[in-house]
């Protein structure tokens, strides 16, 4: 994974494992010199290397359960407070997003999806909110 396409917030896996000896979504908290981010774990500050940074798949789970997507069913997904949608392309493995615009705004589609920390991005640069876990 690419650290470039980080921004503090984003939620990411690493190899660190749990006092269960499972693996749970990590909060950025700073990228540093080196090739390392910091993240929030359970209860600590950690920093680890770009190698062992991986993107956390998204699927509907981590929409409706963790970032407050509503279902729509037939794999379309709305965002609760904005107009902003997702539609899950199964055979793919992706999500294409769609924010509903204005009628004098020319604009469609934006782009295609699979990570979570990719969506945080889009999010926040078309709302200017940050798309946070609500667990």
């Amino acid at each position: 994974m690419n650290l470039n396409e980080l921004r503090i917030g984003n939620y990411v896996f690493t190899d660190a494992k749990d006092l269960n000896g499972s693996t749970s979504p990590c909060e950025v908290l700073g990228i540093l010199p080196g090739q390392k981010i910091a993240y929030k774990a359970v209860a600590a500050l950690v920093e680890c290397n770009q190698e062992q940074v991986q993107p956390i798949p998204l699927d509907a789970d981590w929409l409706v359960n963790k970032l407050g997507f509503k279902d729509n069913a037939g794999g379309y997904f709305q965002h609760q407070d904005f107009n902003f949608f997702l539609f899950h392309v199964v055979e793919d493995e992706y999500f294409d997003c769609y924010k509903q615009l204005p009628s004098n705004d020319d604009t469609g589609d934006f782009k295609t999806l699979q990570h979570v920390h990719k969506l945080q991005n889009l999010f926040f640069e078309l709302f200017d909110e940050e798309l946070i876990n609500n667990d």
